[in-house]
């Protein structure tokens, strides 16, 4: 699940789509209130969801934001999110049963509570089909081109076999020459 595109902006809920960059700002899509608007980087702070990570109890230190999601909504049919005023062992327990290496010391419940809130919005706002629509594509437009790269190599060499061929020079008449003088500039040249 690629969530480079996606982000979350403090005083503003919900999470946003990044349409694109200026200087000064971000242009976003608000998919709560259903429009585009440009968001000052000087006066609000920004995170990209691709950047978010939850502490685990291994090696690796961390797990990205974008797995925890797909454990959530592989874990959706068995251990549905719980609601956001549910009392904390309620949320701990649900986030164990979703990701039980997560390190408890150091994810707290207002942690908890960011990515259960974010993973409703994204899932009702249907974000999680548009991520997969658009990883579909790309995988497609890859597939695409490797197809077109492989059979571009034996049309190159062709090319590559008549250039090597000794080229025909060709007479090419000088058209100043072969011009018929007209009336004027013939009697200019008797003078």
């Amino acid at each position: 699940m690629n969530l480079d595109q996606y982000l979350v902006i403090a005083g503003v809920p919900g999470v946003h789509k990044l349409i694109s960059t200026r200087s000064n700002g971000l242009v976003i899509e608000d998919r709560k209130e259903g429009r585009n608007r440009f968001v000052p980087v000087r006066q609000n702070q920004i995170t990209p969801l691709a950047t978010v990570g939850i502490y685990v109890e291994t090696d690796e230190g961390t797990v990205p934001l974008s797995d925890v999601f797909q454990k959530m909504l592989d874990a959706l049919e068995a251990h549905p999110p719980v609601a956001l005023t549910a009392s904390s062992n309620e949320l701990r327990d649900y986030f164990a049963a979703v990701l039980p290496e997560h390190d408890q010391d150091r994810v707290n419940i207002t942690d908890i509570k960011k990515c259960i809130k974010w993973f409703n919005f994204m899932q009702e706002k249907g974000i999680f089909e548009e991520v997969k629509k658009e990883a579909a594509e790309q995988e497609k437009e890859a597939e695409v081109a490797e197809k077109e790269a492989t059979t571009e190599a034996p049309a190159k060499k062709a090319a590559a076999k008549k250039s090597a061929e000794p080229k025909e020079e060709k007479k090419v008449k000088h058209p100043t020459k072969d011009k018929k003088l007209s009336s004027s500039s013939a009697t200019k040249a008797k003078k």
